[in-house]
C-alpha cells in the first residue's frame, strides 16, 4: 500500500504588498536633484499649526526642497498630526517627510496625507530594536494602518548622534559617534554603502556635528547618497560651512522657535549658494 507522504498545502495564506523600498520614488528623486540647502525641521508637537502653515508658504515660496515634521516626544500621535499635515498641504506644493521614532509594538508612526517618512536606522543603539526590527515591525503594520493610495514614501536612512545626548540615549539606546578617531565613522560608512541606504542623517541634539565628519562622509558615500545634517543649526554661516564640507541639506529647527522667527528665517536662507 503506498502512502502519499507528500506535504499539502492547504491553506494559502495572502501576503499584503508593501511599497517598494529602493526603487526611486518622487520624493527621493526631487531630494536628489534639487538645489543643495537649509531645510526647515518642524517640531508638531511645539509649534502652533497656524504658525506652520505660515511657515510652510514662506519655504514654498523660497523654493526649498520639502518641510520635515520631526520631534523626539510625541503623544496621540494620529489626532494631531493629520490635520497638521492636512493645514501644510493645503497651501504648499512642499513635499511633507515626517521623522519621529518608533514605537514597539507598532514601528514608525504615519500620518496621512504625509509625503515620505523617514525611516531611521540608528546604527549607534543599543538596542536592536532601533537599529533593524523597527523597519520590519513598521512594514507588516502598514497594510492596515493606511490605504494604499495613501502609502508615504519610505526613506531608508542611516542616523547617527554626535555629542552627548541622554535623552535620546535613554529613549532610543543611542551611543554618541566616536570622533577622535575614524575607525567608526569609516565602520558606518561602509554600512551605508553596502546596504545601499537613500540617506545619512547626521544629528548634535547639543552640540554640533563636526565639520570634518561631514567632508568624510561626503568623500565616500556614493553620489546618490544623500547626506543630512542638523542640530544647532541657527545662523546662515553654519549652513554654508556644513554645505561647503559637502552636506546635501542642512536641517535647522529651533532657531525659528521664537517671536522673530522671519528674520532669522530670511538670514539662514539668504544668498543660497
Amino acid at each position: 500500500m503506498l502512502v502519499n507522504t507528500s506535504p499539502q498545502l492547504v491553506q494559502r495564506t495572502e501576503v499584503p504588498a508593501v511599497p517598494p523600498l529602493l526603487g526611486p520614488g518622487a520624493v527621493l528623486g526631487r531630494l536628489r536633484g534639487h538645489e543643495r540647502g537649509p531645510v526647515h525641521i518642524i517640531d508638531p508637537f511645539k509649534v502652533p499649526q497656524a504658525e506652520a502653515v505660515e511657515k510652510a508658504k514662506i519655504l514654498d515660496d523660497l523654493g526649498c526642497p520639502a518641510l520635515i515634521l520631526a520631534s523626539t516626544d510625541y503623544e496621540s500621535f494620529e489626532s494631531r498630526m493629520d490635520p497638521y499635515v492636512a493645514a501644510i498641504k493645503e497651501v504648499s506644493s512642499l513635499p511633507v517627510l515626517l521623522h519621529f521614532p518608533p514605537r514597539k509594538g507598532l514601528g514608525f508612526p504615519l500620518a496621512r496625507g504625509a509625503d515620505a517618512v523617514i525611516l531611521p536606522a540608528l546604527l549607534g543603539s543599543r538596542d536592536d530594536y532601533y537599529v533593524w526590527k523597527s523597519y520590519l515591525e513598521t512594514l507588516v503594520n502598514l497594510p492596515g494602518r493606511v490605504d494604499r493610495e495613501d502609502w508615504p514614501e519610505l526613506l531608508l536612512t542611516v542616523a547617527l548622534t554626535f555629542g552627548e545626548d541622554p535623552k535620546t540615549g535613554d529613549l532610543l539606546g543611542t551611543v554618541p559617534v566616536a570622533t577622535t578617531s575614524s575607525e567608526q565613522i569609516d565602520r558606518y560608512i561602509a554600512v551605508t554603502r553596502s546596504f545601499g541606504f537613500h540617506m545619512v542623517y547626521l544629528y548634535s541634539r547639543y552640540a554640533q556635528v563636526p565639520v570634518d565628519v561631514v567632508s568624510r562622509f561626503r568623500r565616500q558615500l556614493h553620489p546618490d547618497q544623500i547626506l543630512f545634517v542638523s542640530g544647532n543649526v541657527r545662523r546662515r554661516e553654519h549652513v554654508t560651512a556644513y554645505l561647503e564640507a559637502g552636506a546635501d541639506y542642512v536641517g535647522f529647527a529651533g532657531a525659528l522657535e521664537h517671536v522673530d522667527w522671519r528674520s532669522t528665517l530670511a538670514e539662514i536662507t539668504a544668498d543660497r549658494p
